[in-house]
């Protein structure tokens, strides 16, 4: 245990440094918080090789019913291949036991008085300080009775998580009558038609999914129409995009799927909520500008910045009589792409290029 004392600063930066180093030798940390006087336990995975620099974003993943976290984080949810590569902090909270099971407790009739929003509130700033994590880049997923979560973390803390994906999980009917939030969060659910636990159409409980969809749309000020596509067979995605603002709502419905975490729910999940800010849409609002720095004549090569493009696949084409013609097909930009870019062969006679998203 480190004692509290009084140091010079350099003995402060000797500290932390030694901190550090220990937090990268222990890959997964057990970590409390106290929230009204009751200990809330909770995993934090570190990706590997953190620097002291880095202020990473944060992935919290909620258990289901009668689950834990570190079986959460072991079988059904494992981001911690996925946090490494892509460099976020993925943490799994822990459930208290309630008759018996692990529970998390939700607002409404059946509220057993343990406060989730403060509980989730409490990690978020734990994270900031301890951590150095992104206070603006904060998201969260849950599965089944964490999932339903979602949508009260959605309702009640949309200032703090900036977007939230669900699996196998609807919004309770009293949560959708209390939720009438300012703050608009990303929205994604994952969903099977054949649910048995959280019925696709709903209960005496729960919404439906076209509810549930229904619901967040509006209140992200996202398109009424989605537009619809098929990832895989028996899986179709629905996206409505922005509207009036910079917040979407995406789902995937899985034909006659079960109650279950689909094994593509860890790529889609992270490929959604890390588009998003607390603004909303990284990017979203600010004017794109494509700026050329070079052009050689011999070699026809240009070199060229996009200033405030999204993350996301692109494509160069090129016009020389009004029509744009792609002349290269794919272009990935990451948060840790470089400008200028350098693009080679532009076809003779182009008057004008243009960056254009590929769906």
């Amino acid at each position: 245990m480190i004692k509290r004392r009084c140091a010079s600063l350099a003995s402060l930066t000797v500290l932390a440094l030694v901190l550090l180093t220990q937090i990268n030798a222990q890959e997964v940390q057990n970590r409390t918080v106290r929230v009204d006087d009751v200990q809330r336990q909770f995993l934090v995975y570190l990706p590997e090789n953190l620097q002291p620099s880095e202020s990473l974003p944060v992935l919290l993943c909620f258990h289901g019913g009668d689950d834990s976290a570190e079986d959460m984080m072991r079988f059904t949810a494992d981001f911690r291949p996925l946090a490494d590569s892509e460099r976020f902090i993925a943490v799994y909270p822990q459930g208290l036991f309630f008759e018996g099971s692990s529970y998390w407790n939700s607002e409404g009739p059946y509220d057993n008085g343990t406060d989730e929003i403060g509980f989730t509130r409490a990690m978020i700033d734990l994270l900031v300080r301890d951590y150095a994590a992104d206070p603006a880049r904060i998201y969260a997923c849950g599965f089944s009775l964490g999932g339903n979560l979602m949508w009260d973390l959605a309702c009640y803390l949309g200032d703090r998580v900036a977007a939230v994906a669900s699996v196998a999980a609807s919004m309770w009917e009293w949560t959708q009558e209390d939720c009438s939030t300012t703050n608009r969060t990303g929205i994604l659910s994952i969903h099977g038609t054949e649910d048995s636990y959280n019925p696709y159409n709903g209960n005496q409980y729960s919404i439906s999914i076209a509810s549930l969809n229904a619901h967040w749309s509006s209140l992200n000020g996202a398109n009424k129409s989605p537009v619809t596509s098929t990832v895989s067979p028996g899986v179709t995605r629905y996206l409505w995009d922005k509207g009036d603002g910079c917040h979407t709502v995406e789902h995937y419905r899985i034909q006659n799927g079960p109650h279950g975490w689909p094994s593509f729910s860890r790529e889609v999940i992270w490929e959604f909520v890390s588009q998003y800010d607390s603004s909303g849409l990284i990017g979203c609002g600010s004017p794109v500008e494509l700026l050329i720095d070079g052009f050689d004549r011999k070699t026809r090569q240009v070199t060229l910045t996009v200033r405030n493009l999204p993350p996301g696949n692109y494509e160069i084409r090129s016009s020389s009589s009004g029509s744009f013609q792609s002349f290269r097909p794919r272009i990935e930009i990451t948060e840790a792409t470089e400008f200028p870019l350098t693009i080679p062969r532009v076809p003779r006679n182009t008057l004008l290029l243009q960056v254009w998203q590929r769906p």
